[in-house]
């Protein structure tokens, strides 16, 4: 039996040195996405960094969604 794979739209939002917020945003899936002390861990499937480890702040998550 094969378990389903889903996507998730992970976006994130921090404030930069001059007080202007910063956008970014990640698509990945089930498989790739761990939970980890204060940050989820997480390797884009698609985008700019694609196959990285990213390690984000749960304080910066500012949406996951399902695709």
């Amino acid at each position: 039996m094969s378990e389903i794979v889903r996507e998730y739209l992970i976006e994130t939002k921090r404030y930069l040195k001059d007080g202007k917020p910063q956008h970014d945003e990640w698509i990945s899936n089930n498989e790739n996405i761990k939970i980890e002390h204060n940050y989820l861990r997480c390797i884009p499937t698609r985008g700019k960094d694609e196959g990285k480890r990213l390690y984000i702040p749960f304080d910066n998550i500012f949406v996951v969604r399902e695709m």
